[in-house]
């Protein structure tokens, strides 16, 4: 069981544990960006001791315990066992008995562990000269994600804040200014008319400028969120170019659309917000996340690819309510996502 979660050349990477322990009778395994553990601990002559000295040491996030070997008497000792703890909330239980069967006995799933006891006749157990490595490995990892972090913290993202800067005063220059501001304000919004006509500034100049004080306080709060990380990754030249050029494909990729739909017998419309610019910032991160080149420690990338994963759902959900330009979205998004795969960040860590 070990080696399916630890061993790189066995375990599927976004699934591998960092190695911690590796005892006659126990075994140690942590997910530390995921924030849970795992124990497997083998039967012996006073189990349940073994198994409330573990569980009570349990402070936070999620434990994982199995029990390896045994009768039909374990997995009633770990339903008692369970009752009692502490922190029975933030726990799973299992017993993998002599035959290989897994079972689930008490609290929450763990299906890669599921999925690695599905593979177990296939693979020989790790032998013992080899933990002291994996140990190490996850010792070195660990201190690569710690240390990358701290070096992105040290960096102030000056010019994320300035974008949100400007994006808060233009809004507030153009929208308290009566109708003369909003009559300036139209002039620089991504209209697909304007700029067949020439108005080239527009498909720039429509992402500093935002619909109402929702739209801008959503915006900045996903800008804030994301360019403050990116800015330090990837340096102040990269990251300009990435916002930029993905608000400008999101621009052209508005304008291009809607001049179909016009042709089409639709309405012309305009387009305003900063959502193409912040989508070709998560499509770069996305980019940086799966990149081969290792541009993100292991640790970091597992961590911002699950995170990443569930905000792009839910704005590729809300790209499709009526009234959001999904075609400035998803060309920001791709714009930014071929500009990171075009070479890597710069590496912090």
């Amino acid at each position: 069981m070990v080696a399916l979660l630890a061993k790189p050349e066995i375990s599927v990477a976004a699934d591998r544990g960092v190695l911690l322990v590796f005892q006659d009778r126990l075994a140690v395994l942590e997910w530390p960006d995921e924030g849970k553990g795992l124990v497997l601990l083998e039967q012996g002559a006073d189990l349940r001791a073994d198994v409330d000295r573990i569980l009570n040491a349990h402070q936070g996030g999620l434990l994982f315990l199995v029990v390896v070997g045994g009768d039909d008497d374990v997995p009633v000792l770990l339903k008692e066992a369970d009752r009692a703890a502490p922190n029975r909330d933030h726990l799973g239980v299992y017993h993998l008995d002599h035959a290989g069967r897994l079972v689930r006995v008490a609290g929450r799933r763990l299906p890669l562990l599921e999925s690695a006891a599905s593979r177990l006749a296939q693979v020989e157990p790790l032998d013992p000269s080899e933990a002291p490595a994996l140990i190490e490995r996850g010792r070195q990892e660990r201190t690569e994600a710690a240390a990358f972090a701290s070096n992105l913290s040290r960096r102030f993202p000056t010019w994320t804040f300035a974008i949100i800067a400007v994006c808060f005063l233009t809004f507030a220059l153009l929208d308290g200014s009566g109708p003369a501001g909003l009559a300036f304000k139209n002039r620089l919004s991504a209209g697909t008319t304007a700029v067949s006509q020439g108005e080239l500034w527009r498909v720039i100049t429509y992402a500093f400028l935002h619909a109402n004080l929702p739209h801008l306080l959503v915006n900045m709060l996903a800008l804030y969120s994301l360019g403050g990380f990116l800015e330090s990754l990837l340096g102040v030249r990269r990251y300009l170019l990435t916002y930029l050029a993905s608000a400008l494909g999101g621009g052209l990729a508005t304008v291009a659309a809607g001049t179909v739909r016009v042709a089409m017998g639709a309405m012309p419309y305009s387009t305003v917000g900063a959502s193409g610019a912040i989508w070709g910032l998560m499509g770069a991160t996305l980019a940086l996340v799966l990149s081969r080149q290792r541009v993100l420690p292991r640790l970091v990338a597992r961590g911002l690819r699950q995170r990443l994963l569930f905000v792009l759902v839910i704005n590729v959900a809300l790209s499709f309510v009526p009234g959001i330009d999904l075609f400035a979205h998803f060309g920001g998004g791709l714009t930014g996502f071929l500009i990171a795969r075009g070479g890597p960040g710069e590496r912090t860590a």
